[in-house]
């Protein structure tokens, strides 16, 4: 089967979507399918459209980078012409058509172009039918729906959600969704096996030694309930004095310095820090000197930092709003919680005595990791597809 995806941007700083998308990519390719992702760097500056190396190591799919246009009317959202322009001549070469995210113009146009030229796509949202962002800018939303993201959404042939939580909640939008389809983000559980050792991140990070280390991967945004942690880790070191928070992730929208006036107010200036992006064996590294990660955002429709902190043998404090979660019993090595600082204080507390009476790293962490991401539906989404566009014909 050849397969085009259309993602808005590979750049690291976009977070878990890239990630979970390229990931995607591989697997299919490895089922021997042809792979194309079309693409962009944005927000960085690029030049011609140009074919890239896959920045996996394994894996034979084509990824074709387009130029972004800066466009004030567009607010410096991810916006590529010459993706659409290109897009209209080659989708219906493809047995299927996969388009991530909504609300920016490359996504958006994409659909459109798609719809025009009569071709059948997949939609896979990536959280962006949450309520919760449903409300954020909402008077921006309103127009851009009514113009077209809610036709693209209506009119495409299904609706990909990560998590049958994510399914849910997107329903309240009150847009009638076409067939849909639960296909969870893939996992390598093998990649987060091998760990370097605890000392790697203290090379990196000094300030670290002998503390207690809280771990945050993912973006520096308002989402993600970063005042909130903050505010519970002043709460946590009452008792747990050695406890320090590590955000591992980049700071796309400026949001840092408010959360540092904060930590600053509280304190905690010396048992925050901020790594800035991490990735390969330094992300690794991190993992490894976690005692527990904590992931607490407003939304989440997927969480992949759990996913790894789990696979990596570390016990993990989840907000109601990570989506992957939403059924798992708050108990062993996970704690699910309202949003609110003594909540997550109370359950931060817990897992670090937890990581010390038991040893990292954490057995039953790492089962749960192997029970709930070993395997993938994807060759019954891809049946489904099928038998869809044969009804189609």
């Amino acid at each position: 089967m050849h397969i085009l995806h259309i993602l808005p941007s590979v750049a690291l700083e976009t977070g878990g979507t890239m990630k979970a998308v390229m990931q995607l990519c591989r697997e299919q390719s490895r089922n021997g399918h042809g792979v194309v992702l079309y693409t962009t760097h944005w927000p960085r500056e690029t030049g011609a459209a140009s074919s890239i190396p896959p920045p996996f190591s394994t894996g034979d799919f084509m990824i074709k980078a387009f130029p972004i246009k800066r466009d004030r009317l567009m607010s410096n959202l991810p916006h590529s012409p010459e993706l659409i322009q290109s897009l209209r001549s080659v989708a219906r070469k493809f047995d299927l058509v996969i388009t991530h995210s909504l609300w920016n113009p490359l996504a958006t146009f994409s659909m459109r172009a798609l719809r025009e030229n009569r071709t059948p796509y997949s939609l896979m949202p990536h959280g962006m039918l949450d309520p919760v962002v449903f409300r954020r800018n909402r008077w921006k939303k309103l127009p851009w729906a009514f113009l077209w993201e809610r036709s693209n959404v209506e009119k495409a042939a299904i609706v990909l959600f990560n998590t049958a939580a994510e399914e849910k909640k997107a329903k309240r939008c009150g847009w009638r969704l076409p067939q849909t389809f639960v296909l969870p983000h893939l996992i390598d559980l093998a990649e987060w096996k091998n760990l370097p050792p605890r000392s790697t991140f203290e090379r990196l990070f000094p300030q670290t030694k002998e503390s207690e280390i809280i771990l945050f991967v993912g973006r520096i945004n308002w989402v993600k309930n970063l005042d909130k942690l903050i505010e519970a880790l002043a709460l946590v070191r009452q008792k747990r004095p050695s406890a320090m928070l590590v955000c591992v992730g980049p700071d796309n929208d400026g949001y840092k310095e408010e959360l540092v006036e904060r930590i600053r107010s509280l304190g905690l200036s010396p048992s925050v820090l901020f790594t800035g992006m991490l990735e390969g064996q330094p992300l690794k590294a991190a993992y490894a000197r976690s005692n527990v990660l904590a992931l607490v955002s407003q939304k989440e429709n997927f969480g992949i930092s759990v996913a790894e902190g789990l696979a990596c043998g570390r016990p993990v404090v989840v907000s109601e709003g990570v989506d992957m979660a939403n059924d798992w019993p708050s108990e062993g090595p996970i704690r699910r919680v309202h949003p609110k600082p003594d909540e997550i204080a109370r359950a931060l507390i817990e897992l670090l005595e937890r990581s010390t009476r038991r040893g990292l790293p954490d057995l039953e962490a790492r089962a749960l990791a192997e029970r709930k991401f070993q395997g993938s539906p994807l060759s019954e989404f891809l049946d489904r597809w099928q038998s869809l566009k044969t009804q189609r014909v």
